[in-house]
This record gives C-alpha cells, structure tokens and sequence, in this order.
C-alpha cells in the first residue's frame, strides 16, 4: 500500500540530500504531488527548509511524516543517554524479540 501525504502537510527528510545541502530530519511542506506509473515510485514537491523559494522534488521514500521523526528522535535522544552495559543488553533483548517473531510465523 502505497502512503500518500496530504498537500501542505509537514514532512522531514529521510535521508540526506547533499546535492541540495539538506539532511536527514530537515522539514519542509508538500506542495505537490506526483502519481506515477505502476512500479514507479509516487513523488513530492517540497518547499521550505528555510530556503525561501526553492522548491526540490523528491520520491515518497525520501520522506517520513514529521510526527514519526519526531517519535523517532525522542527514542534514539534516550537510548543515547544509556550506558554501554545497557546497550548491549538492550541490543540482545531485542535481538531476541526479533527471533520469536520470525519463530511465530
């Protein structure tokens, strides 16, 4: 199922853009959007980034929804602040998680 951003909503990058001298979590807005054939990918026009009328096109999987980046940076601000014994365990923990899934399938 393919995601599609409603125009003039806020997004952050998902990756960096070094042609444009943009990096991961830089927000802009949606101002149009780009239906493509079946098994291309669907594409945005973007504006913003402080950058006052420059407007970049990019595919529907170089952005995420600026909620979820936020989500995103709240998690990894704590998992930066635990110890590295901590870590590790964590790491295992969820490794292990990972096992039962593919297991319950």
């Amino acid at each position: 199922m393919k995601v599609q951003y409603p125009l003039f909503s806020q997004v952050a990058l998902a990756q960096d853009l070094p042609e444009y001298n943009l990096k991961r979590g830089d927000v802009a807005t949606i101002v149009e959007y780009y239906h493509k054939a079946e098994g291309e990918e669907d594409g945005y026009s973007l504006e913003g980034f402080d950058v006052p009328q420059v407007t970049i096109e990019v595919a529907a999987s170089q952005i995420i929804p600026l909620v979820q980046w936020q989500r995103e940076e709240i998690i990894l601000r704590k998992l930066r602040q635990l110890s590295e014994l901590r870590q590790q365990q964590l790491e295992e923990y969820l490794d292990f998680l990972l096992q039962r899934e593919k297991i319950a399938k």
